[in-house]
């Protein structure tokens, strides 16, 4: 859904306010210009939407009005997360100096490695094809007129398309990233329970051990001062 008008794009940025996650891509206009100018925000808060239809699609072209409200509402908003590939391209346009709680997918897959990933390279919609099987993905419009009015119909499907990219692709991130995360080994004597680091204890301070496990690791330690009270 593309929204135009000032007072319903308003009315949708405070109702996603209330979200808790945020999946969102940009269009800029002019981008090869030394002076790029932000076209469309594109917000998806169902990351179980496959089709795009799901998508808001924001016009924010020549209107910085709009966009501080985004930015005071959204990217200010510490209690959302918000999700992008190579969020600091999209934050140039977003007041990166103001927002928080940014995560981005594209360093994620940096932190997983292209070999562990199976990937040729980590654009999203490589990853999308290749990591998420998703087939028939457009990569034409990506370098289309922007700043064109009116949008034509394959520059709203492509616009639409991307947050579902980005939603498909960070739930496979944060599945592998899940996947590599070390469990902690325990040591199971009787009843009682010992980690790696209990057994550490045990074998470089024994008494500390004891009295630890002796009083149910509610122990306090008071070193003896010699002090003069008036």
């Amino acid at each position: 859904m593309i929204l135009y008008q000032a007072a319903e794009i308003r009315s949708l940025i405070t109702q996603l306010a209330s979200c808790q996650t945020l999946w969102l891509d940009t269009e800029v206009a002019d981008w090869k210009t030394p002076k790029p100018r932000l076209s469309l925000i594109q917000v998806l808060a169902d990351p179980h939407d496959l089709t795009g239809e799901s998508t808001y699609i924001l016009d924010v072209l020549d209107r910085n009005d709009l966009v501080r409200d985004f930015v005071d509402q959204i990217m200010a908003n510490s209690q959302i997360e918000k999700l992008f590939h190579n969020a600091s391209y999209d934050l140039r346009f977003l007041d990166k100096n103001k927002a928080q709680n940014v995560t981005c997918t594209l360093k994620m897959a940096k932190k997983i490695g292209g070999d562990r990933l199976g990937v040729s390279n980590l654009q999203l919609k490589t990853l999308a094809a290749e990591l998420c099987q998703i087939s028939n993905i457009d990569r034409e419009e990506q370098q289309s007129d922007w700043g064109r009015r009116p949008l034509t119909a394959k520059q709203l499907q492509y616009a639409k398309m991307d947050p579902v990219y980005l939603a498909q692709v960070h739930g496979h991130l944060v599945k592998l990233m899940k996947q590599d995360r070390p469990q902690q080994t325990t040591v199971k004597t009787g009843e009682t329970s010992f980690s790696v680091t209990n057994v550490r204890v045990a074998t470089e301070c024994p008494r500390l051990f004891y009295l630890h496990q002796r009083f149910g690791g509610k122990t306090m330690f008071v070193r003896n001062c010699s002090r003069s009270w008036w």
